[in-house]
């Protein structure tokens, strides 16, 4: 769990920099803050939709990040 709260900013300034003049980050750090992961999860989707706008390695720590929140996923459905 701790890894995921340590990505987060990380994701919100990759979301921060697709999505100028937005509080897209606020949003999602709100999210993250709350324990929303769905919607969470929903941000970074979006974001990997259309990874011809991700620049360096902003895809890898996407789905890195996408990959915590899935084993959050599973560890809260036992």
């Amino acid at each position: 769990m701790q890894a995921v709260y340590d990505l987060a900013p990380v994701i919100g300034d990759v979301i921060a920099a697709h999505c100028p003049g937005t509080n897209a980050r606020e949003t999602f750090m709100r999210l993250c803050f709350r324990g929303e992961w769905a919607e969470a999860r929903c941000m970074v989707e979006g974001m990997l939709a259309e990874p011809w706008v991700l620049r360096g390695y902003q895809e890898a720590r996407l789905r890195e990040f996408l990959g915590l929140l899935l084993t959050i996923s599973i560890s809260e459905a036992a």
